[in-house]
């Protein structure tokens, strides 16, 4: 989805330059008034587009997964316990 929207964006900023670009154009055919209509609708997209691509961006690197911690509600020292009372039932022997 990131690749079509940063492509639709490439598309209003190129948009909106032939359209700066070809602004005598617009003004021989179009007319003055609806000349500048057309270049602040160019400038709004694109200012938009820019916008939109900024966010899109992918932020750094992906990081490194964690090794899985041990599970929530777990003591650490269970081990340690359980091998306490088997050295002492061993010691009896």
């Amino acid at each position: 989805m990131r690749i079509v929207i940063r492509l639709l964006c490439g598309v209003v900023i190129a948009s909106a330059a032939i359209t700066v670009w070809t602004s005598a154009a617009l003004v021989f055919v179009l007319g003055p008034q609806l000349t500048d209509v057309c270049l602040c609708i160019a400038a709004g997209g694109s200012l938009c587009a820019v916008i939109t691509l900024a966010w899109t961006r992918k932020r750094g690197r992906r990081q490194r997964p964690r090794p899985p911690g041990p599970p929530a509600g777990s003591v650490r020292g269970d081990r340690d316990r359980a091998g306490a009372v088997t050295t002492r039932q061993e010691t009896r022997w």
